[in-house]
């Protein structure tokens, strides 16, 4: 018997959920990977926005002070009050600006400062055009315009040096995101590569668990074939002890009820006419005493030799070989040949059969014997049915009854009758039907085909 190879699926089982768990690991630490590389990339885009916002906020800063001044000079020397539009509409602008910068978190503290001086300068450099306009004299005439000059360079200075300042911080913080990307991809194709090859082991794995089931398969189709083959020579040797067993039982029954016919019947029948003889003879004064155990004697050998004839007929049926199958059959409905009731059987018997070898006969008859016996011992039916037909290719014998019914699907190990009634039709590679069920009777359907009772 070939050994199946069990430890070979398990290893390969327990290395496939190694590599499921690594691939879990591995995908894990991608996405942990990814997670941090996005915030990373959404720091510094809020890094970049800020920055940006400070840088625009410095433009406009200047850019409003500068449009400012030039109003007032305008307004100064035309006296038109149509160019003190952008010093009138860039004082809210102006705030704005300065709010915006002071509250931006600055890297540094002297940038910090450096905010402050230049909101200060930018707070004296408004009043100092407000006292222009007031006075509708030249920004530039005096002292105030030459410290106005001043003031308005060292904002251009401390809004350059912050402008620097920021733009040197976006480009650190571009710099950072491209080596963010760098480190991003970089990781994304070590875990890409990480994942593919646990995916090719997978299938690896996967085809040689699909080539060693293929084998398994074969292995185990190939013992059950063997099995299988096993089963029917015994199956078959079982058989044909069980029919050589049968065949030698109605062997040994044709014997036995040859010579209960021949030998006990001959001398039965001679013991009898001797009684008989006797009393004949003997005189009437001397047979007179004797007369009523002569009478029990004679009635006795009548009651033996109507029980040897009734275990003759039940060992080798006369009917069966004298008139036929359904003249046998007719007589197990007649009164006597039953415990009891016989008279409750219905028959449906044909007029003719084709001939019938005397096996085949014998096994139709033994069958609805069997069926019969087994009604009258356990059905406690009220009505029984007995039938035989030629129909098509086969002679179909049926026995129905109304009675208790069973279970045919429950296995009982005493059930020999139905047994030997199942054997009796597969030597006839017929086929049996068994309709029960408790409390609705049963139905027994033997058909035989008539090219196995033709053999």
């Amino acid at each position: 018997m070939p050994r199946l190879p069990s430890r070979l699926p398990r290893a390969s089982t327990l290395l496939l959920l190694v590599v499921l768990l690594l691939g879990f690991v591995l995908g894990a630490v991608w996405l942990m990977a990814a997670q941090h590389h996005a915030e990373a990339s959404r720091d510094a885009l809020q890094k970049l926005q800020q920055q940006s916002s400070r840088v625009a906020h410095l433009d406009s800063l200047l850019v409003h002070l500068l449009d400012a001044e030039s109003g007032v000079r305008g307004f100064i020397l035309t006296g038109d009050p149509v160019h003190l539009a952008p010093y009138r509409d860039g004082a809210g602008d102006i705030e704005i600006a300065l709010a915006a910068l002071r509250a931006e978190r600055w890297p540094d503290a002297s940038q910090r400062d450096t905010v402050e001086q230049l909101a200060r300068r930018v707070e004296t450099r408004w009043a100092l055009l407000a006292r222009a306009i007031e006075r509708s004299a030249s920004p530039e005439a005096g002292g105030d315009a030459e410290s106005g000059q001043q003031i308005t360079q060292d904002i251009r200075s401390f809004v350059e040096t912050l402008r620097t300042q920021t733009m040197d911080q976006i480009n650190t913080t571009i710099l950072s995101s491209f080596d963010n990307l760098r480190d991003a991809r970089r990781t994304n194709t070590v875990l890409g590569m990480g994942v593919l090859a646990l995916l090719a082991t997978i299938i690896v794995l996967l085809y040689r668990q699909d080539r060693l089931s293929d084998q398994l398969g074969a292995l185990l189709q190939s013992e059950n074939e063997r099995l299988q083959s096993l089963v029917e020579v015994r199956t078959a040797a079982l058989s044909n002890l069980a029919t050589y067993l049968t065949n030698a039982r109605e062997a040994e029954k044709e014997s036995l009820a040859r010579e209960l016919h021949d030998e006990l019947g001959s001398l039965l029948t001679a013991a009898k006419m001797d009684a008989a003889w006797i009393v004949r003879k003997l005189p009437g004064e001397a047979i007179a005493p004797l007369r009523e155990r002569f009478d029990r004697l004679l009635d006795t050998l009548s009651q033996i030799i109507s029980i040897k004839r009734r275990v003759v007929a039940n060992l080798r049926p006369p009917l069966l070989s004298d008139l036929g199958l359904v003249e046998a059959l007719r007589s197990l409905a007649q009164p006597g040949t039953g415990e009891e009731d016989g008279g409750r059987i219905t028959l449906d018997l044909p007029d003719t059969l084709p001939d019938l070898p005397a096996p085949v006969s014998l096994a139709l008859y033994r069958i609805a014997q069997e069926a019969l016996t087994n009604i009258r011992r356990h059905a406690q039916a009220t009505q029984v049915r007995l039938s035989l037909a030629e129909e098509a290719d086969r002679i179909v014998l049926k026995v129905e009854d109304n009675g208790t019914g069973f279970n045919p699907a429950v296995r009982q190990p005493m059930r020999h009758g139905l047994t030997g009634i199942t054997h009796r039709v597969q030597m006839l590679a017929g086929q049996l039907d068994i309709d029960s069920r408790p409390g609705g009777g049963t139905r027994i359907v033997a058909r035989i085909p008539l090219a196995a009772a033709e053999r």
